[in-house]
């Protein structure tokens, strides 16, 4: 009876399945017993005569299932060869990323595995700053991936190298630490739910195509499995102090979010399979960010060869986008790549006029998928601004015109003066444990407010709801055609604008772009508040500020009390 399914199995030649595979974690185990025998023969025999699917069977990972996985299968049970396989899902996402199935370490998808420190790519019996690799404990410094002289020696790097990824070092060129933008898109397209599963706690999190991956509450050097669970990003975390925590996936069974944690903890690492071919393109699109008039912004795109052969390369840039060489720049180049290495290539851009600017940079050769891989670039010139002058049409159903910076800012991306609601001259400190001892509108505490009071608990009752004109810190400093913004003219600009998170001579912000194409920077390097005009209807002591985070695209709404130190973007209406 074999011979005859042998037979049939040579005649029935390739069968061709989709590309989506389970944690088995030995090589050649297709029926998931955590051995390699004949029953697993078996099972590719199944799948070749129809009987069932298991993406699985296709041992060597050719695409096709037939005769050479039995072959493999057999040759491991004859000679012993068991080595591990790492083996990914394919959720459906838009970006192509195949996530893998089990933690960097684990056995199974429901183990915790290895935990490893940030940039660090092997295990160790205790996770303090002391010990990790990337400080200076006696001088409380960073030694690499740091953004601020403060913290260390400055290089700007924000993502992990290849050679300090657990992923790429532990399981080779072909997976990686995911990004901080993969981590999102995993969050935004597929379904979460928080399950147990062979007695492990953790999320089945399913794609749009039916493919699962389980994500078991890990823990971390300091917390234990089964409640919560922390998963590296290899992307630092700009919602903390620049370079002293890294981004993670951070789940427990209220809530799956992007967290920060320290640098020298220990968390697992859940791994993406970033192509199936021999050689890729890390990044899926390239912001280069902004540039004033006159200066340059670049940005690196990363080159993978998976193989033993060195590769190389042909690059175009589109204008006006150019490559960035050692004496000088070029639209076209050659790159070579070493084998089971990677290369960094840098584009750049230089503002000479003022506008968003779209390109491509296409790379060519037999190995990409499709002989060639083009990948968008974008990148925004800011003209020089008179801060108290300029104001930007935006192309708002109200007319109103947005300023270039804030009010104390020379520049878009300065952060400028703080005030406090109401105030209009910013104060040297904003004592958060007795802040209405010196606020101007009240007799020394929250009780006694002496204007914009709605409730007599509050203080003195005037019903003033927004700031008269000699209140207002845009009226006073900059003349009466500013004015601090009103509530409704910043949802106008919420609802009207789209909004995405981007860097302006190294400060993090918001570009915020108008229906015409227009667009102003809000900077918000950890969290920035920006103060309205407006008084919370049914609460004094508070007033509305558009709140704005790293971590999410837009800004939104928030209550803040008035005593607090904001800044302020303001706006004009149009003289007649």
């Amino acid at each position: 009876m074999k011979s005859i399914l042998k037979s049939f199995v040579l005649v029935l030649g390739a069968l061709l399945v989709p590309t989506t595979v389970y944690a088995q974690g030995i090589y050649g185990d297709v029926n998931g017993d955590c051995e390699v025998n004949i029953a697993d023969v078996n099972a590719v025999i199944d799948v070749i005569l129809g009987d069932r699917t298991n993406p699985a069977a296709d041992v060597n990972t050719d695409g096709e299932i037939n005769i050479a996985d039995v072959n493999v299968i057999i040759n491991i049970i004859l000679e012993g060869d068991e080595e591990p396989v790492h083996e990914y899902v394919d959720l459906g996402l838009p970006s192509g990323t195949l996530w893998a199935a089990r933690n960097i370490g684990a056995n199974t998808p429901e183990e915790s595995g290895n935990y490893f420190s940030w940039g660090e790519t092997e295990p160790k019996e205790e996770y303090y700053m002391d010990g990790y690799k990337w400080y200076n404990y006696d001088e409380e410094l960073y030694t690499k991936y740091c953004t601020d002289s403060e913290y260390g020696m400055v290089d700007n790097k924000t993502e992990l190298d290849p050679e300090d990824d657990a992923a790429w070092v532990n399981w080779g060129p072909s997976w990686r630490m995911p990004s901080e933008e993969q981590i999102k898109e995993l969050m935004d397209r597929c379904s979460w739910e928080f399950i147990t599963r062979n007695g492990v706690n953790g999320y089945l999190v399913t794609g749009h195509n039916g493919n699962a991956i389980f994500l078991p509450a890990a823990g971390n050097s300091f917390t234990e499995p089964n409640t919560q669970g922390d998963y590296w990003s290899r992307t630092l975390n700009f919602s903390s102090e620049p370079p002293s925590k890294a981004t993670t996936l951070s789940i427990n069974s209220w809530f799956f979010v992007l967290d920060g944690v320290m640098r020298g903890w220990g968390c697992p690492v859940r791994a993406v399979h970033m192509s199936l071919n021999d050689l890729y393109i890390e990044q899926q699109r390239l912001d280069l960010g902004i540039a004033d008039m006159g200066n340059t912004c670049t940005g690196e795109v990363t080159i993978i060869n998976c193989s033993d052969e060195v590769m190389t390369l042909t690059a175009t840039a589109d204008a006006p986008f150019s490559f960035k060489l050692d004496d000088g720049s070029a639209s076209s180049m050659t790159v070579e790549v070493p084998g089971k290495s990677y290369t960094r290539v840098t584009v750049m851009f230089t503002a000479t006029d003022p506008g968003q600017f779209n390109g491509n940079v296409t790379f060519l050769h037999p190995a990409l998928d499709g002989g060639q891989r083009t990948i968008p670039v974008q990148a925004l010139a800011f003209a020089d601004v008179n801060p108290q002058q300029d104001a930007v049409d935006l192309g708002l159903p109200s007319g109103t015109l947005w300023a270039t910076c804030n009010v104390g800012a020379s520049s878009p991306e300065e952060s400028g003066d703080c005030f406090a609601w109401g105030e209009t001259e910013p104060q040297s400190d904003y004592d958060w444990f007795d802040p209405w001892s010196n606020y101007k509108w009240c007799d020394g505490s929250e009780n006694t407010l002496t204007k914009y009071c709605n409730d007599s608990t509050y203080g003195t009752v005037d019903n003033l709801t927004e700031l008269e004109p000699e209140d207002d810190a845009a009226w006073v400093n900059w003349g009466p055609m500013w004015r601090m913004p009103s509530a409704e003219q910043f949802k106008e600009l919420q609802e009207n604008c789209s909004w995405r998170w981007a860097t302006k001579n190294g400060v993090k912000g918001r570009l915020v772009t108008g229906p015409n194409g227009n667009y102003i920077f809000l900077p918000a390097e950890v969290r920035d508040d920006y103060w309205s005009r407006t008084l919370k209807p049914d609460h004094p002591l508070f007033a509305l500020c558009g709140g704005f985070y790293p971590e999410n695209a837009l800004g939104w709404f928030v209550w803040v009390y008035r005593t607090h130190g904001c800044y302020i973007r303001a706006v004009s209406i149009p003289q007649n």
